[in-house]
């Protein structure tokens, strides 16, 4: 009899696949399986070959690039060296998350799918292709992709006859948490609030950097705030297009809320409770940030997100123990495959929080304990902001759009991430870190650069082009830039350094200002009225054109409107294929 032991990788960029794997890993408990849950690069590869089950689930970044976490697992399958029968015995299976508004969607889940069958293992079911597009977001996939994968196991590996598939796992939680300090009202924290948990987390490229200046971009009577905020230049350098990666706090409001919900449910926590996080065994150790006792206001501040929406995870661990008969059915429902459609209704079409979500079950809240609170709400992930400057100009900047926007719940939705930001004053430190750009410039710096970055799309091309300006070898290459904006005296950003570089002719600009006239105008219509200009630099003379901003309707009409412009639809194809056509956009 074989050992009952399922290995559960995972290549994570911003902890989504992270997870997932993890809820793999609960339910395999379910089916008396045990092994690991790790990141690929902390896992010993060349112990597959002797692995019998392996779920691998993986993101895709970009342009089809995989994560940081997966990039040494991944060069070691490329091996050529390999032989074709080394994982002849292993039976494997690859969830991938990916992003259908981009050409290469689940492109590292394909890939590695396609690897493990060219290396001679047996795959228990088709690739999972999770869609962030879809209406029910990932969950559409991976809940019945998780069922199948279930069943598939179970035809290989059949419970002995003396077990049974348990009701539910007998990991609910991650971790035990224990209360080393009772909470006392008024009485002073023994960790102080300013502590940063991430201070020794050492990411590769990491820095910390000063806040020097924090400007508002768009005029005081415009509708959104935009800020070019600017750091002090540290040693790491960046090429032009990186991105750099913070990771947000939540807001003081929200943090005073959520300890007001535990004190009106009689919870004996306070944001001076100190507790620690203790494994419950290896399969699933405690991150690094979480190995010391921590005050409930640290985690509260920097790990838990109280603004995220909550998955159908958080909804099962809230009906656990809910002792109200009509609460109950209703997280359960939440949790359910078939309850997605009510769920997507309920909190991700207004974009109710963890918090709002807490207030609307307080016969569910009252019954979570710490170790259920680590469940519910997610971690608080890193976000990227494309680098706005070149390391020439001796300043680190980013342009962020301030979100805020109205759903029908009646506190308007703020943007975790762009409201922090919002919030530093110089002076302010913040721990950051440079990741390689998505965008992969020409080695020759002759070839023709078509940019189309209507808002703070302008981001990454005003970095591109502040360091073809300040470089000491003047640029010989066409650059083109489409910006758009709403008026030319709103929202305009960075609008002297493009007339600057427009001047001295090292830029032809096509500005957009959708409401400076009756008639709406944007990018895509002046990309459509520069057919000559466009068929010689992308055409005759082998340009490349690198779309950044919007992922909702933008790109897709602006490749529209090239291929009406230049006339020629597989060119665009080809270019694409050639990788030089490029985006890189947001929701």
């Amino acid at each position: 009899m074989f050992e009952r032991k399922l290995t559960i990788l995972y290549g994570s960029q911003s902890g989504t696949a992270q997870d997932l794997a993890e809820q793999i890993w609960r339910e395999s408990k379910m089916y008396h399986f045990r092994g690991n849950v790790l990141p690929m690069d902390e896992y010993d590869v060349s112990e597959l070959i002797s692995e019998r089950f392996v779920v691998c689930v993986c993101s895709t970044y970009g342009q089809g690039e995989e994560p940081d976490n997966m990039k040494r697992f991944w060069k070691f399958l490329l091996r050529k060296s390999l032989p074709s029968d080394s994982l002849r015995q292993v039976h494997f299976a690859v969830l991938g998350l990916g992003d259908s508004r981009y050409p290469k969607f689940n492109y590292v889940a394909k890939k590695l799918h396609k690897r493990l069958l060219q290396l001679g293992g047996s795959a228990l079911l088709q690739v999972g292709l999770c869609d962030d597009q879809h209406d029910l977001g990932y969950g559409a996939v991976f809940l019945p992709w998780i069922n199948q994968l279930w069943e598939e196991l179970g035809k290989i590996a059949p419970l002995p006859a003396n077990q049974h598939k348990l009701p539910e796992s007998p990991r609910e939680f991650r971790w035990k948490v224990e209360v080393l300090k009772k909470a006392e009202t008024g009485t002073p924290s023994q960790q102080p609030a300013s502590i940063d948990l991430y201070a020794e987390v050492q990411m590769p490229n990491g820095f910390q950097t000063v806040v020097l200046e924090n400007r508002r971009t768009t005029a005081n009577d415009h509708f959104q705030d935009v800020r070019l905020i600017t750091f002090e230049k540290k040693s790491v350098p960046w090429c032009p297009g990186d991105v750099l990666y913070v990771r947000p706090h939540n807001s003081k409001d929200n943090v005073d809320t959520l300890f007001g919900i535990l004190h009106e449910q009689g919870f004996d926590l306070n944001k001076t409770t100190l507790v620690e996080v203790k494994a419950v065994d290896s399969e699933m150790p405690v991150p690094s940030i979480l190995q010391k006792p921590l005050t409930l206001q640290a985690i509260s501040e920097q790990y838990w997100d109280l603004t995220a929406i909550p998955r159908a995870r958080a909804f099962a661990v809230l009906a656990k123990n809910c002792p109200n008969d009509l609460e109950k059915e209703k997280l359960v429902e939440f949790s359910s495959v078939e309850g997605q459609e009510e769920l997507f209704s309920y909190a991700n079409r207004p974009r109710r929080n963890i918090l709002e979500v807490l207030q609307d079950f307080p016969h569910a809240t009252k019954s979570l304990t710490l170790e259920a609170m680590f469940e519910v709400f997610q971690p608080i992930k890193p976000r990227a902001f494309s680098i706005a400057s070149a390391v020439e100009s001796n300043k680190l900047q980013i342009l962020v759009a301030v979100i805020e926007y109205k759903t029908k719940l009646s506190v308007p939705r703020r943007g975790l991430c762009s409201h922090w930001l919002k919030q530093l004053s110089p002076g302010d430190l913040v721990n950051a870190w440079v990741r390689r750009s998505t965008f992969q410039l020409p080695l020759d710096k002759h070839t023709p650069l078509v940019m189309i970055g209507p808002g703070t799309g302008l981001a990454p091309f005003r970095g591109i082009l502040q360091e073809r300006e300040l470089s000491e070898t003047p640029t010989a290459a066409p650059l083109v830039l489409f910006f758009g904006c709403r008026s030319s005296t709103a929202d305009f950003h960075c609008e002297k350094d493009l007339k600057r570089m427009e001047q001295s002719g090292m830029l032809q600009l096509f500005c957009a200002f959708s409401r400076d006239q009756p008639d709406k105008v944007y990018v895509q219509h002046l990309i459509r009225k520069e057919g000559v200009l466009l068929k010689k630099l992308l055409v005759e003379n082998g340009g490349y054109v690198l779309v950044s901003g919007s992922s909702k309707n933008m790109p897709e009409a602006v490749k529209e409107a090239l291929i009406e412009a230049i006339g020629d639809a597989n060119h665009i194809e080809d270019m694409i294929k050639a990788n030089r056509y490029q985006e890189e956009t947001w929701a």
